[in-house]
């Protein structure tokens, strides 16, 4: 359905862009990265948010749609799974969102919003991503040529809260960052 989309039309406007699975279902939406990359250079439109909710994807396909997207400034992502059901948002994915990876993902991006409905995630390097990116300095985030984060929300739809793994990050929301963590059982803002 998506590859057929992204085959049929051309969007020299879009700046956003949302895409959702109706029934929650994301066996039914798989993402189509040629097609969805020969859309973007068809309509050489420049997206500055993004939402995916129930999509199948795999973390190398994530890595290369998001190269795609250097002018993101709002990412959404809810329930994404690869093919082997789990998320793709792990190690080897988060690695390419830190800041000192050779050439980071998103350089722009502003505000990145993660529901999570698997069980596994890694969470020292998703914390030491986002700590990367809390670049409050102007002139520093210039420099190494990304923008600051600000605006984090991380909801685990499927596990607790690991308050002291995430301690540094709330640290960063008592700095000027907007934070918001919650977990299966807490259910509220950091546990």
């Amino acid at each position: 359905m998506l590859e057929e989309m992204f085959s049929r039309f051309t969007f020299p406007s879009l700046k956003e862009l949302i895409i959702y699975s109706e029934d929650g279902s994301s066996a039914s939406l798989i993402w189509p990265l040629y097609a969805f990359s020969a859309f973007m250079s068809r309509s050489s439109c420049i997206l500055t948010m993004l939402s995916l909710s129930s999509v199948m994807i795999s973390d190398s396909d994530l890595v290369a749609t998001l190269r795609l997207l250097p002018s993101l400034t709002k990412w959404s992502i809810d329930g994404l799974a690869n093919s082997g059901g789990g998320s793709p948002i792990m190690s080897h994915f988060i690695s390419h969102m830190h800041a000192s990876s050779a050439a980071p993902l998103l350089p722009k991006l502003h505000s990145l919003s993660i529901k999570s409905h698997g069980t596994v995630f890694d969470n020292a390097a998703f914390v030491s991503m986002v700590s990367s990116r809390w670049l409050p300095d102007r002139t520093h985030a210039v420099i190494i040529g990304i923008d600051c984060l600000r605006s984090l929300v991380l909801h685990f739809a499927e596990r607790e809260l690991d308050k002291e793994a995430y301690r540094p990050l709330f640290d960063l929301d008592r700095k000027g960052m907007r934070v918001v963590i919650t977990g299966r059982i807490w259910g509220g803002r950091g546990g």
